[in-house]
């Protein structure tokens, strides 16, 4: 079926959908376009060998018709394709041309560009959306130059500021203007025609941020060059007190008035004067409490010392004494001379008050022994009398401990009964009571005296009863403090009353005069 002869020539088609393919592809060879009828199609196709590779005239015209919708695609997708580049070569057209601009309007580049291809080939309603691509890409392009022609001009003001040696960080914006007007680099620069004062001032500012920022870094530096050069200076002094504590004319407990002659003579001294920060009396001051802070630790090593040489400080203990112990020491080379005296004062103000307290408690001692002895002639039986004499009686207590504990002291044991003695004298001691009780009970009337006259029952109790009785009667017969104050009232209420009708005959009157008038 496939196998055909034709005109001597014999085509042979493997299956029957090759012999389809070239009979299509003869239409397509024909250019046979999808609009053509199949009369028209004949024409053109039937005098080639491949028009019968399908033998039925049914199957012909259903590949034809299938061409046809295939041809049909093929050409409108040729025509969007057409049409597509048609505006891509508009669009180029449009953003390359030299009177295009973002502002230009579409009545304006029709009537510029209607007389060229690239406009006309357009459709109206793709060109308008074209125009508008293209203005929106001239917008942007636009844009972009503009900023980065101020960047430029941005970056060139800010080099050119720094060589104009008239702007300093205190220079205003209204000067720098001034300045940069008759400025020819910046005046002669074509950069800067169009500049925008925005621009200007951002740049100005920013500059200006860095000169403070320069002067400030300056500043510091030179504060910082001040700051060592006073420090130096302490130092220095600090050495000066080191040098005078190696020579032992410094130590904890030296005075500045006693040191300042030696000081103010060196000239470590003078620098500090005038400086600010710590004066040389204040770095002397804390000089002196770095030397006492070390107190705690030379005690501990004084003690050891002391403890070593079998010493006590005793009341009566010199210092050159007790210098010379601790000195004898390598263990007590490094420690201050002052620190050795200031513990030197406190050792022997412990030991004064050590011997203090001894001569208090043979006090408290002796007391206890004395009251016992008093206590033990008072107990005597038979009980003593003024008549008797110590030397007679004593053997009568000479195995109590009260009385053996004065030992061999018979002074104090006499002394102590003369005291007793003189206690038991009756008359003596009952004139001194009396005196005292008759004393106090004067005292005592003198008082309950005076109160009583301040009492108003204190008349009444001092008189006769006739003499009462008068008073009783004078009392009744005189008014109340009410009825005394009574009429006062009555006279305070008339002369209100009074008063009052004044004032309402004034205010009367004054209303008549108005009503007159």
């Amino acid at each position: 079926w496939y196998q055909r002869r034709v005109r001597g020539e014999e085509v042979v088609y493997e299956t029957k959908e090759d012999a389809k393919n070239a009979f299509k592809q003869l239409l397509k060879d024909k250019s046979v376009p999808s609009t053509a009828t199949w009369e028209q199609a004949m024409k053109q196709i039937s005098a080639d060998k491949r028009y019968n590779a399908i033998p039925k005239l049914n199957e012909k015209k259903q590949a034809f018709n299938a061409y046809k919708t295939q041809k049909a695609k093929e050409e409108k997708e040729e025509e969007r394709q057409a049409a597509k580049e048609a505006k891509e070569k508009l669009y180029e057209y449009l953003i390359s041309h030299p009177h295009m601009n973002s502002n230009m309007l579409y009545r304006k580049a029709h009537e510029l560009l209607e007389s060229h291809k690239e406009w006309s080939v357009v459709p109206e309603r793709d060109r308008k959306d074209v125009f508008e691509d293209a203005i929106f890409f001239l917008s942007k392009k636009e844009k972009k130059e503009e900023t980065e022609l101020r960047a430029k001009q941005k970056e060139e003001l800010a080099i050119l500021l720094e060589d104009v040696k008239e702007i300093t960080y205190k220079t205003t914006w209204a000067d720098a203007q001034e300045v940069l007007s008759s400025y020819k680099p910046f005046k002669n620069n074509i950069l800067f025609e169009n500049i925008d004062k925005e621009d200007m001032l951002v740049v100005f500012m920013e500059h200006i941020k860095a000169l403070e920022l320069d002067f400030e870094d300056e500043k510091q530096k030179k504060f910082a060059k001040e700051r060592r050069a006073q420090r130096i200076n302490r130092d220095s002094f600090i050495k000066l007190l080191n040098e005078l504590h190696e020579k032992k004319k410094l130590d904890s407990t030296s005075l500045w008035a006693d040191l300042y002659s030696i000081v103010s003579k060196d000239t470590r001294y003078g620098v500090m004067l005038g400086q600010p920060g710590s004066t040389p009396l204040d770095l002397f001051k804390f000089y002196l409490e770095d030397l006492k802070s070390t107190m705690h630790e030379d005690k501990k090593t004084i003690k050891e010392v002391l403890k070593q040489a079998n010493f006590e400080v005793e009341p009566d203990t010199s210092y050159e004494k007790f210098h010379s112990i601790i000195s004898a020491s390598d263990k007590t080379r490094g420690i201050d001379k002052g620190n050795i005296k200031l513990h030197f004062l406190s050792l022997l103000e412990k030991a004064e008050a050590r011997e203090k307290e001894a001569q208090r408690a043979e006090e408290r001692k002796l007391k206890r022994k004395e009251a016992a002895f008093k206590h033990m002639l008072k107990d005597a039986n038979p009980p003593i009398t003024t008549d008797d004499e110590w030397g007679k009686i004593k053997s009568r207590f000479e195995k109590d401990p009260a009385y053996m504990a004065f030992s061999d002291d018979d002074k104090s044991r006499s002394k102590l009964f003369k005291e007793f003695a003189a206690s038991l004298e009756p008359e003596s001691n009952s004139d001194d009571y009396s005196d005292k009780h008759k004393k106090k009970r004067h005292k005592k009337e003198k008082k309950h005296k005076h109160r009583a006259k301040r009492s108003p029952s204190y008349e009444m109790t001092g008189s006769s009863d006739e003499d009462r009785k008068k008073k009783q009667k004078k009392v009744a017969d005189e008014p109340s403090e009410e009825e005394k104050e009574e009429p006062k009232k009555k006279e305070k209420k008339a002369k209100k009353k009074s008063k009052k009708k004044k004032k309402e005959k004034n205010v009367h009157d004054s209303d008549s005069d108005n009503d007159k008038k």
